[in-house]
């Protein structure tokens, strides 16, 4: 009677539907640490799906939260009256490195220690989780808009605006660093020399409006009871009660 032989890998399925082979080995050891193959044409992916996994992590909600709490990071760095003391919400914005750039360097450290093409899934997310938990990224307190406006490249952030020592990762980790992001970060240098003066964007400056609405007058209860009567309920929209404003004033 013929035996199966026992699989020695085992297919693993991340984000993207990208699937990853892992030695059963690996599998049975505790606790379960996964080792990734990365190759040219993965490396995008298992990045983007290491990143994910540390935005999850309860590690990195904690940090984040430490930075409101105990750091008292309540307020955007541009509206200064958009804060979390008065109810609003707060998101934290990598600059002017990415969560991606961070995670990419330490792959690429760890698989030049292996002196392989694998990484650890663990050691990954421990390296990049540590970096961030010594400051040695860049975080900008933001308020929604803010947030989506930088992401759409429309509005930048001066150095002074950024929380943590980027300087200090770009340091320990240049050889791992890629060129493409090294001239990124050289560009972004140049365009705040030392001695510039801060200028905030002319459409974050605040400038109050007062909003006119017609007719306001003309709209009392005794006039909305009238209007919103049952069998005129079907016929209602903008040119009907236009008219009918207009016809009992």
């Amino acid at each position: 009677m013929k035996t199966e032989e026992k699989s020695l890998t085992t297919i693993i399925e991340t984000t993207n539907n990208l699937q990853v082979q892992v030695d059963d080995d690996v599998i049975n050891k505790d606790p379960f640490d996964p080792k990734f193959y990365i190759t040219d044409s993965n490396k995008s992916d298992m990045i983007k799906y290491f990143e994910k996994e540390i935005r999850d992590s309860f590690e990195y909600k904690w940090l984040i939260d430490m930075f409101k709490r105990v750091l008292d990071v309540k307020s955007c760095v541009f509206f200064k009256g958009y804060s979390l003391e008065n109810g609003m919400k707060l998101e934290f914005h990598h600059h002017p490195f990415t969560l991606y750039d961070y995670a990419e360097a330490v792959i690429n450290k760890q698989m030049d220690k292996h002196q392989d093409n694998w990484v650890l899934e663990n050691e990954v997310e421990k390296e990049t989780t540590l970096i961030h938990y010594k400051l040695m990224v860049g975080l900008v307190p933001l308020n929604p808009t803010a947030h989506a406006q930088v992401h759409d490249h429309v509005l930048d952030i001066p150095p002074e605006l950024i929380i943590g020592d980027y300087d200090r990762f770009y340091k320990e980790y240049e050889k791992f660093i890629p060129e493409t992001t090294k001239i990124k970060f050289k560009e972004y240098l140049e365009n705040y020399p030392k001695g510039h003066e801060l200028e905030y964007p002319e459409n974050f400056k605040y400038k109050p409006t007062t909003i006119i609405a017609n007719n306001k007058h003309l709209i009392t209860q005794e006039k909305l009871d009238q209007l919103l009567l049952g069998d005129r309920l079907n016929n209602i929209n903008n040119e009907f009660i236009t008219k009918y404003l207009e016809e009992n004033k």
